[in-house]
């Protein structure tokens, strides 16, 4: 089997090419990280490959397909290549199988968007200290934590699990669905900076679910090594936002949540 390409920009530190990643990871396929500068990924050929001009894109030569959004992504590696139901369900329990695209569109819709707007208008926005915009996604972003947290809550109360046992958004074990949220995940600290944030006192259940995803080999390993690529890859991103008329420079960088679990 050839490698799929995953196309990521440098330093790495955006999430949403790290979500098809870790699936891939996870389920073995074989794939190669291709970098493109940020500089590039706005004009052809990128654009031919993604037509919004963003981040990922993927190739698989296998297969001659081209696809663009991670959720998509996701979608496709599990469609064609989880035919061992590792991170999905079958027809057999069909109401688990299609509740994760539930998930997923959640996470694509909800986490994704509100985390990086608190992100944007605390650190990169070029009007500082817009309270309203922050305090708004801070408010939103802790919505989709409690969202998340009392789902956990009631799957672990409906398993009879306890405090010690993992617990996923359905079934019984971990999917496709959970593991789209890890990558957001790692940012919390630079979203919610100086300990404005309390995880795991206000959201026990996300907490020990996130702790839980990163300690699994596959997961943890792409998470160091995109620890290593925001350590030491020249960072293009920075470029970009010297560009942009409405922001003013990236946020100083935290250490990833979830490395060192």
């Amino acid at each position: 089997m050839q490698p799929i390409k995953i196309y990521n920009g440098p330093h790495g530190q955006g999430p949403n090419p790290w979500k098809p990643i870790i699936v891939a990871e996870e389920l073995g396929i074989p794939y190669d990280i291709v970098w493109i500068p940020y500089s590039e990924i706005k004009s052809e050929p990128y654009t031919s490959l993604n037509p919004n001009g963003r981040l990922p894109a993927m190739i698989d030569p296998n297969k001659n397909v081209t696809l663009w959004e991670s959720g998509a992504i996701i979608n496709y590696l599990i469609a064609t290549y989880d035919k061992d139901l590792k991170l999905t369900y079958g027809d057999d329990r069909l109401q688990e199988k299609w509740q994760l695209q539930s998930w997923l569109m959640f996470q694509m819709s909800g986490q994704g968007p509100m985390f990086g707007q608190k992100v944007w208008f605390t650190h990169i926005h070029i009007e500082q200290n817009v309270q309203t915009a922050i305090d708004r996604y801070a408010a939103e972003a802790r919505r989709i934590m409690g969202v998340v947290n009392d789902s956990l809550r009631k799957q672990r109360q409906k398993l009879g699990l306890s405090a010690d046992e993992p617990v996923w958004l359905v079934g019984d074990k971990c999917t496709y669905a959970d593991l789209s949220f890890v990558s957001w995940n790692t940012l919390l600290g630079t979203a919610f900076p100086g300990g404005s944030l309390d995880l795991e006192k206000e959201f026990p259940e996300y907490y020990r679910w996130n702790a839980n995803m990163t300690k699994r080999p596959a997961t943890k390993k792409v998470l160091e090594f995109r620890e290593e690529g925001i350590r030491t890859m020249k960072d293009t991103a920075s470029q970009v936002v010297e560009r942009q008329k409405d922001a003013r420079k990236l946020p100083t960088y935290e250490k990833s949540l979830g490395v060192d679990n």
